[in-house]
């Protein structure tokens, strides 16, 4: 059926998308928005579908995506020190540019509640729905 037809396009490829009440958030959150990965297949989409869900709402917005080039090697080489450093900094850098951050990735949100109060200038928008697929993925 077409439901089958719409999902063809994904087959073997980890689906790891942010869901559109979080973009949508971070649309009425403010102009400037920053989206961090540590991968680039999950950066694309989800500026994306950020500026997809602007376009909808009718707003202008000012969109910073930042990759954080060597953190999933970090991570997935079991050095996740290093990984969380990376993300961190880069955090720190973003939030001093714009209005509200997303991440495309459920595995940084927990650099996020390490990150100190000075350094979480803005609203961080990590997706539970996010969470849920990361896990089903490492699973």
């Amino acid at each position: 059926g077409p439901a089958v037809e719409a999902a063809a396009p994904f087959t073997g490829v980890p689906v790891m998308r942010v869901d559109e009440p979080m973009a949508d958030r971070a649309v009425q959150t403010g102009r400037r928005i920053g989206v961090i990965a540590t991968l680039p297949t999950t950066l694309e989409p989800t500026a994306d579908l950020v500026r997809r869900r602007a376009a909808l709402a009718g707003k202008t917005i000012e969109l910073t995506s930042r990759l954080c080039e060597g953190a999933f090697e970090a991570l997935m080489s079991g050095d996740t020190a290093r990984h969380d450093s990376m993300v961190a900094a880069a955090l720190k850098e973003l939030s001093a540019r714009v209005d509200v951050i997303v991440l495309a990735q459920a595995s940084m949100a927990r650099v996020v509640d390490a990150l100190a109060a000075s350094d979480r200038r803005v609203p961080i928008l990590a997706s539970p729905a996010l969470a849920v697929d990361y896990l089903a993925t490492v699973l």
